[in-house]
């Protein structure tokens, strides 16, 4: 038997009505394909061995969900848990050519690798080798170290999967009685366009990069033959997305770095490739604010504002991330030390609180930095034990919050002074476009250029750059003695954009440019 957890789907097919004719023209047309490592439906199994399921989180599952009346999307993703593995076993058993979860707008496909194929591919590949290289992270004298191991993942693991991701996409293609609309996710599927290409030719293919794409100096880090085959396979889709204008530049370079008869047309974002033509486009995701609204609107996310009142002090600093080093936190306590020993006067009347998420355990690199953040928590915070009180009890400047409550972060959000974005680099980072929909106290964001959100959002932020501890130190100052109409206008703009470009005009803009594809002789 087979429970549901999902929720309602109302709000974000009440927003697909705004499609425009040509998109809704396109989906009646085409089978919306979806593939990404991770799906929009976990399964589990239960104490009493049922299968139960709920819908995943994140903005590409809400976009999504808003076409489903419409396009009647299959998701095709990784078999990530044991009731991943067992409901698409069931699957195959029974016959069915795709799952459809009870009260979900998705029918999915798994693929469905082998334990040690899925670790290469990645725990080796995906993470940490490509997530690093393209945030910027590896200690280059040091790593990455390219030996037989790390090759090994690659043949028998990242082409396996995508291989395999390949032949799924293609068979729902050749079942399908409308041609297919192909939408590939990310960074674990480089290489599936190019597989796909070459046995389906008339498909429309597109790829969404979530993460930033580095300089092309940069991959130099990989051995020429895999950045080679990924841009190869990248020139394969119809269209390539990215989420600023940089990193699609930084795209072009590489290609044309990579691949002598690329033929690059920087006017147009164009790349044209062995008589394939590659239109390369931004796209900056964002979030689906009335649902935010609604989280933060809920007796538990009240629960925690009534809680988090007793941390917050006459001027209150927040950062909610993931703790990991792409985020660069251990930087941001720092700059907020200086900060306390340039401007004393602060001293016992501000506090910092951090949520932190703990992220990708299973990777050294990211253990490592959640002991450096503790450690230097625990410095700052002895480092002042005894210069002030509050309400007679010993101030301590910092406190830390680990875990994963999505509730508590969001009403924390409502109520900061400064947010402190201070990413060293962010495919996008949507805590500060969360922050700037429910703060109602004016708060200022300091915002690191380094930050996807910076391109829509960096005019009515505080700059910062992201190693710039004293320039991160006196920022926080600027945010918090900015004239009261200044905050307030700068947070009502921020306010207004997040609601302009939100989750649905990420994907209603990439459907314009699949339909003026579509129309294209």
């Amino acid at each position: 038997m087979q429970s549901s957890k999902l929720g309602p789907t109302g709000h974000a097919q009440e927003r697909a009505r705004e499609l425009s004719t040509a998109s809704l023209e396109l989906l009646n047309r085409h089978t919306l394909v979806i593939a990404s490592n991770r799906g929009p439906v976990e399964f589990q199994i239960d104490e009493t061995g049922a299968i139960t399921h709920r819908r995943g989180t994140g903005g590409v599952v809400t976009a999504i969900s808003a076409l489903s009346r419409y396009s009647d999307p299959i998701w095709i993703a990784s078999a990530m848990t044991e009731g991943d593995r067992e409901r698409a076993r069931i699957a195959a058993e029974r016959g069915e050519t795709v799952i459809s979860p009870e009260g979900s707008p998705f029918r999915l496909r798994f693929v469905t690798p082998e334990p040690e194929a899925y670790d290469g591919y990645y725990n080796r590949i995906s993470n940490p080798l490509l997530w690093f290289l393209q945030h910027y992270l590896w200690d280059t004298p040091r790593t990455p170290d390219i030996d037989q191991h790390v090759w090994q993942a690659w043949t028998d693991g990242y082409v396996r999967v995508n291989e395999q991701f390949a032949d799924e996409i293609i068979a729902v293609a050749d079942a399908s009685p409308r041609p297919p609309l192909i939408l590939l996710q990310d960074y674990h599927l480089y290489l599936v366009a190019g597989l796909i290409r070459q046995r389906r030719p008339d498909l429309i293919l597109q790829h969404f990069v979530h993460i930033p794409w580095p300089d092309p100096d940069y991959w130099q880090l990989l051995p020429r033959r895999m950045r080679q085959e990924i841009c190869e396979s990248m020139l394969a889709n119809d269209i390539v997305g990215f989420q600023t204008p940089s990193h699609s530049r930084s795209f072009m370079n590489t290609c044309a770095a990579n691949l002598a008869e690329a033929e690059l047309d920087y006017r147009t974002g164009t790349i044209a490739y062995h008589g394939h033509a590659t239109r390369v486009r931004d796209y900056p995701i964002s979030i689906d604010t009335e649902a935010v609204r609604q989280t933060a609107a809920t007796e538990d996310a009240r629960r925690h504002a009534q809680r988090l009142a007793d941390f917050r002090n006459e001027f209150t600093i927040m950062r909610v991330d993931r703790a990991e080093p792409s985020k660069n936190i251990v930087r941001g306590f720092l700059a907020y030390d200086r900060f306390l020993e340039r401007y004393p006067a602060f001293l016992g009347r501000i506090n910092f609180l951090a949520f932190l998420v703990p992220s990708r355990l299973e990777v050294a690199e990211y253990i490592d930095y959640l002991d450096d953040i503790n450690t230097v928590v625990g410095r700052i915070n002895t480092k002042y034990a005894n210069v002030a009180e509050r309400d007679g009890i010993a101030w301590q400047p910092i406190y830390l919050f680990i875990g994963d409550d999505y509730p508590r972060a969001l009403a924390a959000m409502t109520q900061y002074d400064v947010l402190l974005v201070n990413a060293m680099y962010d495919g996008m980072n949507l805590v500060a476009k969360e922050g700037a929909l429910l703060n109602e106290r004016d708060g200022v964001i300091v915002l690191s250029e380094g930050a996807g959100a910076y391109q829509q959002l960096g005019a009515h932020a505080v700059t910062v750059s992201p190693t710039d501890i004293e320039g991160t130190a006196e920022a926080i100052y600027t945010a918090l003695t900015m004239p009261k109409p200044d905050r307030a206008a700068r947070a009502a703009r921020l306010r207004d954009i997040v609601i302009e470009q939100d989750i649905f005009r990420w994907i209603y803009s990439q459907l314009e440019d699949l339909s003026a594809l579509a129309k294209t002789p």
